[in-house]
């Protein structure tokens, strides 16, 4: 993969691989409701603004691109370099990021400034988060109502699942895309908030490893894993649309999906955010393991 795909690919993901192992929320100091609040990654942007919160938001990162109001809010770099001393320029009283801001949250908090960290690194994980944000917020009732409505959606698919679960991989990110050949693909390990998303929708994931969490394969290590369908996540390569990394595919005609033309691609930017709008992507999982099934 080119340098700047690379790079583009870890700072898509990297609001989704956060430490699990430092989840604890941040010490509040104060019981104030915070009127001045600041996100360092677009799930909780997406969150915030879920909540009715859109006002209050003073900052955001230059990956913050929805909804479309939070492209007018004051940006504050990106969400591994984070400019600190404009965001203490923002007088913000509340500073939300993920378990990966270590280094942020101790330069914010010594600057007085209360830092909530959060995980979206699962579907549970994800919800509690909702409710840790809506009640650092002062808005339980919607982080009460938002986890009820994600865990009648969720039950809803479990619920529609029928017969047997094809094989799926999901790539996000791989070697020069578009040139019509696959040199090498990251894929959605087992470990990943992705497989969930994948099982959720009625499929198992086709690499069955847990580690490393985004594996790189290559087209041999494909031919190996032999996916019954393969996706796509076009918004985690910028710059390439979806009729060029499908098209990348063909070559590879030894491959199951590409011998039953199960190749899909899906170019939404929620799909590599995993907040208030993963369902949807649960939604077209869903949809495109159906329209697979009702070739065979």
């Amino acid at each position: 993969m080119q340098v700047k795909g690379l790079i583009q690919l870890v700072v898509v993901i990297a609001a989704i691989v956060v430490n699990t192992c430092n989840t604890k929320p941040a010490s509040m100091t104060t019981s104030v409701t915070p009127q001045r609040i600041i996100s360092l990654a677009p799930s909780i942007t997406e969150t915030l603004f879920a909540f009715g919160l859109g006002s209050k938001v003073v900052g955001v990162t230059t990956y913050c691109k929805y909804p479309d109001s939070a492209l007018t809010i004051e940006k504050i770099g990106g969400y591994a370099d984070a400019n600190l001393e404009k965001i203490v320029s923002l007088r913000a009283d509340l500073v939300i990021g993920t378990a990966e801001h270590i280094v942020q949250k101790e330069y914010l908090q010594r600057a007085g400034i209360n830092v909530l960290t959060v995980n979206y690194s699962s579907l549970d994980s994800t919800q509690e988060s909702f409710l840790r944000i809506g009640k650092a917020c002062s808005v339980d009732s919607s982080a009460i109502s938002l986890v009820a409505k994600f865990k009648e959606s969720i039950n809803q698919f479990d619920s529609g699942l029928n017969g047997p679960r094809p094989s799926v991989m999901l790539c996000v990110g791989r070697a020069n895309p578009g040139e019509g050949a696959i040199r090498s693909v990251y894929l959605a390990g087992k470990s990943t908030i992705y497989n969930e998303i994948i099982e959720a929708a009625g499929g198992i994931n086709a690499f069955n490893d847990s580690l490393p969490q985004y594996p790189k394969l290559s087209p041999e290590g494909i031919m190996y894993c032999n996916p019954d369908i393969i996706i796509d996540i076009a918004s985690a390569m910028s710059n390439y649309n979806c009729s060029d990394l499908i098209r990348d595919w063909l070559a590879m005609k030894n491959v199951k999906a590409v011998e039953q033309n199960n190749i899909f691609c899906i170019d939404k930017g929620y799909a590599t955010v995993p907040g208030p709008r993963i369902l949807l992507l649960i939604e077209d999982l869903k949809e495109i393991i159906r329209s697979s099934s009702s070739k065979s």
